[in-house]
């Protein structure tokens, strides 16, 4: 069996024995309450797939045709989140799935699964020790899964510090079919933090963390972040510095102020650099980034409880060194509104106009969604996409509409349609079902 399997199995059993004895333990004790909520979650999904084949025909010359591949998983997902367990010392977080695909497709994946989060946390204040499988948030722009342990220790006063190590992971999500991205040359990664943190007023924080691989240095990067809320006005900030070959790989700063009740405007600028995200041993390091600089300022209007109007507008300038000419303009426009009644749920809507543009190729996208209550315990939710290219052999289109039903406080059960038409094909069709279990202790 292979190891996301046991993972999975493991994880079924704990989920039950916890279920079943958390109130007994809560009762016997005079620790915090045991907190348990778990989640275990069955799909089938039937969702063609479109695979490019290349051949040589007997002139020796190469063709290439798009190939339909269909396939039929069942998904099994399971997450557990218990808290204060052992006298309010001890706490277990897991999440991960498996699949079987039913139709056996010979040349695609029959089998798969992983664990995206499993770890084991021990609570021996002031000090917090871990081990197992975790997501570290600093680090390599998007955060960093590894396989390791480490510890924190916090002050009365609002100071923690953290540190880590580990092997660097990257968990499959749901494709049964084609390779799957992995550090498979990565070996080590490491770092640690340090954070302030007053009553959610104030927050700053700096991180430092290394990744490794093969004998070569990954990434080496410093992190930086800071929020301030002083009543109506937001202020936040983050950078993360590349200090192998120094450069800033990431930045943001941003501003939100509610200007009185109903009006609130922000304001954005952020710098992106993806190819300091690579490390040097990846393919994907031989491939052109472009790094860019946005500037974005929005107005959000609720002129009722129930409706929130907004509207965004960005610039981007791009900094491409092939290009000798001058750089690159981009820029996103968007209008979205939302209608969402309370306290009694009626119609909810939602509605989103965009148009973004890179300075090569621009596009405008629409959305639309809608879910209402046509009995107790039953949603239906339609919602529908359509994106027109300047090109317009690229238009694409997509509508879905579901069905989900509670049976119980803890069951969902629930039916997905969907139709598309996309560059690579006229027409397609997908469909899910689902089944949720959800219990929660307390």
């Amino acid at each position: 069996m292979s190891p996301g399997k046991r993972a999975m199995v493991g994880a079924h059993i704990a989920l039950v024995i916890l279920c079943v004895s958390a109130r007994e333990v809560r009762a016997q004790t005079d620790s915090p309450p045991v907190r348990i909520r778990a989640r275990h979650d069955v799909l089938v999904r039937w969702a063609p797939r479109y695979r490019l084949d290349t051949s040589v025909d007997p002139l020796g010359l190469e063709q290439r045709l798009w190939r339909r591949v269909d396939s039929l998983p069942l998904y099994h997902r399971a997450a557990l989140d218990a808290r204060n367990l052992v006298d309010g010392h001890l706490s277990l977080h897991f999440s991960g799935w498996g699949a079987l695909d039913l139709f056996a497709d010979s040349e695609g994946g029959v089998a798969a699964g992983d664990v995206a989060i499993g770890f084991v946390e021990v609570d021996l204040a002031p000090v917090r020790l871990w081990a197992g499988r975790r997501f570290v948030t600093f680090g390599p722009p998007g955060g960093l899964h590894v396989d390791g342990g480490g510890a924190s220790a916090r002050t009365d006063f609002g100071l923690v510090a953290e540190a880590f190590v580990g092997r660097p992971v990257t968990p499959a999500r749901v494709s049964l079919l084609g390779p799957e991205p992995a550090f498979d040359d990565a070996t080590v990664a490491y770092g640690a933090r340090v954070a302030y943190a007053d009553a959610g007023t104030l927050s700053v924080s700096a991180g430092y963390a290394e990744l490794w691989g093969n004998g070569i240095l990954g990434s080496r990067t410093v992190d930086v972040a800071g929020y301030w809320y002083p009543g109506d006005l937001r202020v936040e900030a983050g950078a993360k510095v590349d200090v192998r070959s120094p450069g800033v790989a990431q930045a943001r700063l941003g501003a939100a102020w509610r200007a009185e009740r109903h009006v609130s405007v922000d304001a954005d600028y952020l710098h992106l650099e993806p190819g300091r995200w690579i490390p040097p041993w990846s393919i994907l390091s031989v491939f052109e980034t472009s790094t860019y600089d946005e500037l974005s300022a929005g107005v959000t209007w609720r002129p009722l409880r129930a409706l929130a109007l907004r509207g965004e507008l960005a610039g981007r300038l791009y900094s491409r060194p092939d290009v000798q000419d001058e750089a690159p303009l981009g820029y996103r426009a968007e209008v979205t509104a939302r209608v969402l009644p309370l306290p009694d749920p009626g119609v909810r809507l939602r509605v989103l106009i965009s148009r973004r543009d890179d300075g090569v190729v621009g596009y405008t996208l629409l959305t639309a969604g809608a879910a209402f209550d046509p009995w107790p315990r039953w949603v239906i939710a339609l919602d529908g996409a359509f994106g027109i290219d300047d090109d317009a052999e690229r238009d694409s289109v997509l509508a879905r509409a579901t069905l989900e039903v509670h049976p119980a406080d803890e069951w969902k059960v629930g039916v997905t349609l969907s139709v598309a038409r996309t560059p690579i094909v006229e027409a397609e069709t997908r469909a899910m079902l689902r089944a949720s279990w959800s219990p929660g202790v307390p």
